[in-house]
């Protein structure tokens, strides 16, 4: 399951993601199980992300980093 403080991050935008990530390189992000549906993901670093069983349907993913 997802932990809130991680969904509520990436919901401020990806520029703030971005951000929060580049501060904190030895967290590993949990959105699994997340509804992503329609959300934009447009350049946004999920590398190293749990996105196990995440829904990313029509979510904007141009240029996301999903290494």
């Amino acid at each position: 399951m997802a932990k809130p403080d991680h969904l509520y991050i990436l919901k401020q935008g990806t520029t703030y993601w971005n951000q929060w990530r580049l501060k904190n390189p030895e967290i590993r992000p949990d959105l699994s199980k997340s509804d992503l549906t329609h959300t934009n993901l447009c350049l946004a670093n999920l590398g190293q992300v749990d996105l196990s069983y995440a829904i990313l349907t029509s979510a904007e993913l141009r240029e996301t980093n999903l290494r």
